[in-house]
């Protein structure tokens, strides 16, 4: 078989590698006294840190978006050909309140004590703290 690993070749590579690593860890000491000064001396250094060209591209991006959504624009105006309609005045239904009505959901906000978009996130967390619970019982006994 052709196809099988030779592993005979990667030892011998692997051994080589050790004997020449272990050369080079034979050193004296003068040697890495000097490699310690040399990476203490580097590590007190106040390092200079540059926001990356990326992080700056990104900001200049969100920048002109913003400052695109904040522009008024008319892009169907007479460069089209086009003239733009009137608009139309929206109605807006608004639903009325009593003030008791109004009184009582806040009650209930107030007592549930998880605002209704996290309530499916609540009821996952007290179906979890159970479980937990359910298991640290078999196992205790």
């Amino acid at each position: 078989m052709a196809d099988e690993f030779d592993d005979r070749n990667l030892r011998g590579t692997l051994n080589a590698w050790r004997e020449s690593a272990e050369q080079q860890a034979q050193r004296e000491e003068w040697f890495w006294a000097r490699q310690r000064a040399r990476i203490e001396a580097r590590a007190a250094q106040p390092r200079v840190r540059r926001m990356p060209m990326l992080a700056w591209a990104g900001i200049a991006a969100t920048v002109a978006v913003g400052v695109a959504l904040v522009i008024p624009g008319d892009n169907k105006g007479p460069a089209t050909g086009r003239v733009p309609a009137k608009a139309t005045p929206q109605i807006t239904a608004k639903a009325e309140l009593s003030d008791h009505d109004l009184m009582q959901d806040l009650e209930e906000t107030m007592n549930s004590g998880v605002p209704d978009a996290l309530q499916p996130a609540s009821t996952l967390e007290q179906e979890m703290e159970q479980a937990y619970s359910a298991k640290t019982t078999k196992e205790s006994k």
